[in-house]
């Protein structure tokens, strides 16, 4: 028996024959936060700032149908966003505890994930999941993204199908070969002086949760293999925890099943963050599995295929185009906007910068109608076409622009350290209106973060008139804002620093944005 939350868009309780696999509240539910490990000194702290830790989860549209071959289909769409960003201090290396504290609330601007989930319920009591997972800011890089859910604790024999039999992650898994394992989930946890992300298995077909007479649950990857773990405790609980004497008493296990976790790097000793290839950034995403019963012969039992819906997706790049995706073959999709009933068939993305509400279908099935409201793009898109001082490679200017909290501009520092004022001259391709900007500090570090600043603007891009707006930005790591007392018509932009909060002769900045 499958019961569903109208609410959250998730299972809500599963139970085949007397064997419960979730109870109430424990279904899946789209995750992208795992317990930091000592490596991940460089990305931590914006996971708790966009409220990774938290999220929280709710229906914006539903509907449900059932096919002729008796399957039942359920559609939401599913937004995903903590209450509130949060901060974390580190409060001594060799203590493991962190102080985490409430930044300020969320509005609808703020971190995000929007996700079209369709699940088909088979005559069999099988179970599909198929998943288009976007967010509002898609350059930013995750701790990992699927879904985490939690079974009892009977539950507590594992094995999968993957690389084992030891941890690895996409950047060490060359020496963990593909092989069928059989373990438990506490032999998945780690002694490690400080829990951590721990338990992580890359190229994962199956797994599958079991008692000790072998009833329980499997889950399939319903596409590319999937990384995969299952622990007795969740990620927040093992962050709270300084040592593993101090963790609680477990309430479950929680199984994670992941379109990709980020790889671990080596930023604690040496390389800096994992490379692109190794990271999962929270752009336009599609993944699925199925859940079904266990078996005598789990291998067997694992041998379907996936043959659910697939959901639409919408994603809007940041030049205002906007593409509509799917992963079925030869769909032809139709598309209004603003509830116009002239109907339009999607070849290719489309401008959408000024905003609106798109509604979208496959043309041989309206029942899987989705819709997405767009604000107007505030920002405009902008060229760095001069830097006065810049680190070459890590601190390249271009990363003001690039959409990024994680890249920065730094001043240079290895050869000779370059003094204020430092400047940046940005392109805005033709005359635009301008009514502010922008600033968002070096997320990783308070090295360097602007004090003083001032604006100037251009129309041929070498003349400078007389300073837009000038002032002082607060000393955190929030992003500032700054609206100019009347608009002004320019081409170039030029915004100059003029002092660094803790006085050394440094600049740095993560985001610059010219807002029209």
């Amino acid at each position: 028996m499958v019961v569903f939350n109208n609410m959250t868009g998730t299972i809500h309780s599963l139970q085949y024959g007397n064997k419960m696999i979730f109870t109430d509240g424990n279904g899946p539910k789209l995750d992208a936060f795992r317990a930091q490990t000592d490596n991940d000194n460089w990305a931590y702290g914006q996971w708790f700032a966009k409220g990774l830790n938290n999220l929280h989860h709710n229906v914006l549209n539903q509907s449900a149908y059932t096919r002729k071959d008796g399957s039942v289909i359920i559609a939401y769409t599913v937004e995903s966003q903590s209450p509130c960003g949060y901060k974390i201090r580190d409060l001594g290396i060799s203590s493991g505890k962190y102080e985490i504290t409430k930044s300020r609330d969320f509005g609808p601007d703020d971190f995000k994930f929007t996700t079209n989930q369709i699940w088909t319920v088979y005559t069999d009591g099988s179970i599909e999941l198929q998943a288009n997972i976007i967010s509002n800011e898609p350059s930013q890089d995750l701790a990992r993204l699927g879904y985490v859910m939690k079974t009892p604790e009977d539950l507590g024999c594992y094995t999968y199908y993957g690389r084992g039999p030891h941890n690895n992650y996409n950047d060490r898994m060359n020496g963990a070969f593909v092989e069928l394992y059989n373990s438990t989930v506490k032999e998945q946890f780690v002694n490690f002086p400080k829990p951590q992300s721990m338990g992580n298995r890359e190229g994962v077909r199956w797994c599958a949760l079991t008692d000790s007479e072998g009833q329980g649950a499997l889950f399939i990857s319903a596409a590319s293999p999937l990384s995969a773990s299952a622990l007795p405790w969740s990620a927040m609980q093992m962050v709270e925890a300084p040592h593993p004497y101090q963790l609680p008493e477990s309430d479950g296990n929680y199984l994670h099943l992941d379109l990709k976790m980020m790889g671990l790097g080596g930023s604690s000793c040496g390389q800096d963050a994992p490379l692109e290839e190794d990271r999962i950034k929270a752009g336009n995403h599609m993944m699925g599995f199925i859940i079904r019963p266990a078996g005598n012969d789990l291998t067997q039992r694992a041998k379907v295929s996936a043959a659910g819906e697939m959901p639409l997706g919408m994603s809007r790049d940041r030049a205002g185009m906007l593409n509509i995706t799917t992963a079925r073959e030869n769909a032809v999709i139709c598309y209004s906007i603003n509830d116009s009933k002239k109907v339009f068939d999607y070849k290719e993305p489309f401008d959408l910068r000024e905003g609106g509400k798109v509604t979208a279908w496959y043309k041989d099935n309206e029942q899987l109608r989705v819709t997405f409201e767009f604000n107007k793009i505030e920002s405009i898109p902008v060229e760095v076409i001069y830097a006065s001082s810049a680190e070459k490679g890590e601190g390249d200017a271009s990363h003001l622009v690039d959409g990024d909290p994680n890249t920065y501009w730094h001043t240079v520092y290895s050869v000779t350290v370059a003094k204020y004022p430092h400047w940046i001259d940005f392109d805005c391709a033709e005359v635009k209106t301008i009514k502010g900007f922008t600033y968002l500090p070096r997320q990783n570090s308070s090295n360097g973060n602007i004090k003083d600043y001032q604006l100037q603007v251009s129309n041929d891009g070498k003349n400078w008139g007389e300073i837009i707006v000038k002032g002082s930005f607060e000393n955190n790591q929030e992003e500032k804002r700054v609206m100019f007392t009347k608009p002004v018509k320019a081409r170039y932009v030029r915004f100059t620093a003029l002092s660094s909060q803790n006085g050394d002769d440094f600049a740095t900045g993560s985001e610059i944005k010219i807002l029209n």
